[in-house]
């Protein structure tokens, strides 16, 4: 299931580029943009390995179509995780990777969006518990320009999580506002 869903968003990307207005020299539809977000863990965190997170991501972001409703993004990036405990604060390391798909209401600077995202998280805390656990993020959040603010709840089978965070892109999201050659 998991190969069939990314061999077809694959074979989509393309397909989609291709369709697109190609004499509109304004729309440049990939953008980058770096977030810092924090974890915070659901329930009993011994489970989960850790207590909180703090981290950085980095995300390349490609819009789908011109009217700038849909976008698809790869992310990855790190993430320190304290756990706390009588007499001690460990602290370890998280790597998240994932793919995300959102949506956003507004053709304009102004935008609240959802989506939902799917990743895997390599956390090896020297216990093992939760080493490349594959996740499920529905997001919700809001952007304005080149910032964006988000919320994500990660669904893992054995425990949940919140992240929240705010991002920042090097490039405003293309709007489908622009002029075109008629």
């Amino acid at each position: 299931m998991k190969k069939t869903f990314i061999l077809f968003i694959i074979v989509c990307i393309p397909y989609i580029s291709f369709c697109q207005n190609k004499q509109n020299k304004y729309y440049k539809p990939y953008r980058f943009s770096m977030s810092s977000l924090t974890k915070l863990p659901i329930g009993e965190t011994n489970r989960y390995g850790f207590d909180m997170g703090f981290g950085v991501m980095g995300e390349f972001t490609y819009t789908l179509d011109q009217k700038a409703k849909y976008e698809i993004s790869i992310e990855a990036g790190f993430i320190s995780t304290l756990s706390f405990d009588e007499n001690s604060i460990d602290i370890n390391y998280l790597i998240p990777a994932g793919i995300n798909i959102h949506y956003y209401f507004f053709d304009e600077a102004f935008s609240p969006f959802i989506g939902i995202g799917y990743g895997i998280e390599n956390f090896d805390n020297g216990k093992s518990i939760t080493k490349n656990k594959y996740v499920l993020k529905p997001t919700i959040g809001i952007s304005y320009e080149k910032i964006k603010v988000f919320a994500r709840y990660g669904i893992i089978s054995e425990y949940n999580s919140i992240e929240i965070g705010i991002s920042y892109s090097f490039k405003e999201r293309p709007c489908g506002c622009f002029p075109t050659n008629n």
